[in-house]
């Protein structure tokens, strides 16, 4: 099936290949759950040494020496409240952060979330832009990508057509557009 650099593909293609399961896998950011949170800063060490204590003074009678036993509840209270906050942080910078490719299809150029990609579409780059999904390229003038976060290499590479791009590299001059692969 030939697909038209121009163009991209045709809405009837786009959908026959999202019904095949031709779409770009993209794995879920698992960030922690609340209770692995709340778990992970109440069942400490310092926090069993503590109740432990704690349980001893109890049972010698003297409440209040024991108000020491506060200290799990504020240790604990302290850390799961950061964690949370930092929690909150980053599930609001992966919104955020996420690239919008932009894919040529017989409908139109149009921003599509990474997952939204399938098999052999024309996808747009230009400065600054993510490459979400591996492929090849069709068209480059003056492209330069930052391969460094895959291959360690610190120097910008020149894109031609024919060459093969990389997901999880960027951007870093030029324009180009590239097949999905």
């Amino acid at each position: 099936m030939t697909v038209s650099i121009a163009a991209g593909l045709s809405d009837a293609d786009v959908a026959a290949r999202i019904a095949e399961g031709k779409t770009n896998d993209v794995p879920a950011r698992a960030s922690r759950s609340v209770s692995d949170i709340v778990r992970s800063n109440v069942f400490t060490r310092i926090n069993a040494i503590l109740g432990v204590l704690f349980m001893l003074v109890l049972a010698t009678g003297s409440l209040i020496n024991g108000l020491f036993g506060l200290l799990i509840i504020a240790n604990s209270g302290i850390g799961i409240i950061q964690e949370l906050r930092a929690k909150k942080t980053l599930d609001n910078l992966a919104i955020v952060g996420q690239a919008k490719p932009t894919v040529r299809r017989q409908s139109g150029t149009t921003q599509v979330a990474p997952n939204e990609v399938v098999l052999d579409d024309v996808i747009e780059l230009g400065p600054g832009d993510q490459i979400v999904v591996d492929g090849e390229m069709l068209e480059a003038s003056n492209l330069e990508v930052d391969e460094s976060l895959l291959t360690g290499e610190a120097d910008p590479i020149g894109k031609a057509a024919g060459d093969a791009v990389m997901s999880g590299s960027f951007v870093v001059a030029g324009a180009g557009a590239y097949r999905a692969t």
